[in-house]
């Protein structure tokens, strides 16, 4: 009988069989080779032993991951600003820094307890092509090349849908071209900056972190889909520092524990020195997985509890 990394597996190859892509497994490890040599592995892993986590027990963990070239890798260590910038215009995974070793990653940790395979498969799918967005976003951006159809598959009804499902439960505003929200991070002390419509990042709304997906801010390389960002309020003092704590959250977000699914990356936000994370969906997964705006919204909110602490166990204040 298949247990359920298998069926994943297989789920995964069968669906990845029309693409033209060249696959093979090595375990429990499916390998995908790009047409430009990048060797992208969907592993299965084992969770964090002795994980106590109030979301529940862990059915399994997918890491996905696309080493890239060495001389890539070179060019990104010797530039300190490089992997904040890049991923700023993430898609479904994030720049990361393993030891020598340059690779976009992204994970998804299964509970026992989800039943949204629908949601979570084409998340998956579509994040073996993420470090290719990722590198051809910059170059795209800088010159100017058409990045194709801009317009966006995501409308007022799907943040109609999503302003009804979180309105009771945080700040929460759909309108025409997306959402804004704000999550409490403290919730003795916070203090919505929620007002007519509008949200704001301050320096003096340490007591929120601020939510919103639009559906009018294209991708430089893939074009239209639905821009994802949540940006924290503490503030990051001196590149070096602010470079040092993405690098360590992106990091982080590859561990096989209960956190919510990392498809995007850590980068600088707004204000220039606060922490934000950001994802770009692309269009197709409208279709392929109806309702994802509003998961998306829920991992969010789970993002920012999780960031919040972690910070704080790094010595970073509100």
């Amino acid at each position: 009988m298949k247990t359920v990394a298998q069926s994943i597996l297989d789920d995964l190859a069968t669906a990845l069989e029309g693409t033209g892509l060249k696959m093979s497994r090595e375990s429990m490890t499916l390998v995908v080779r790009h047409e430009n040599n990048f060797l992208t592995r969907v592993a299965i892993v084992d969770p964090e032993e002795e994980v106590d986590s109030s979301m529940g027990s862990i059915e399994t963990v997918i890491q996905v991951r696309t080493d890239l070239p060495r001389e890539v890798a070179r060019m990104m260590a010797a530039k300190e600003k490089a992997p904040a910038v890049i991923n700023r215009m993430a898609t479904l995974g994030a720049l990361t820094f393993d030891g020598d070793d340059v690779f976009v990653g992204s994970r998804l940790t299964v509970l026992e307890s989800d039943n949204a395979w629908n949601i979570q498969g084409p998340l998956v799918l579509l994040s073996i092509s993420a470090a290719e967005d990722i590198l051809r976003a910059p170059r795209k951006a800088l010159t100017g090349q058409p990045n194709g159809n801009g317009k966006s598959a995501w409308g007022t009804r799907d943040f109609e849908q999503v302003e009804a499902i979180f309105s009771q439960r945080c700040v929460c505003v759909g309108e025409e071209h997306g959402v804004t929200a704000e999550f409490a991070l403290d919730t003795v002390n916070a203090e919505p900056a929620l007002e007519t419509g509008l949200v704001e990042v301050t320096a003096g709304g340490g007591g929120t972190a601020l939510w919103k997906i639009v559906s009018d801010e294209p991708h430089p390389a893939i074009g239209g889909g639905l821009f994802c960002m949540l940006e924290l309020p503490h503030r990051l003092r001196g590149e070096p520092w602010l470079s040092q704590v993405l690098q360590q959250l992106n990091e982080l977000e590859m561990q096989a524990e209960p956190l919510p699914p990392h498809f995007g990356a850590w980068c600088a936000g707004t204000l220039g020195d606060n922490p934000a994370y950001v994802s770009f969906l692309p269009n197709a997964l409208h279709d392929a997985a109806p309702g994802i705006a509003a998961n998306m919204t829920a991992w969010a909110l789970g993002r920012a509890e999780w960031a919040n602490i972690t910070l704080a166990s790094f010595g970073v204040s509100r």
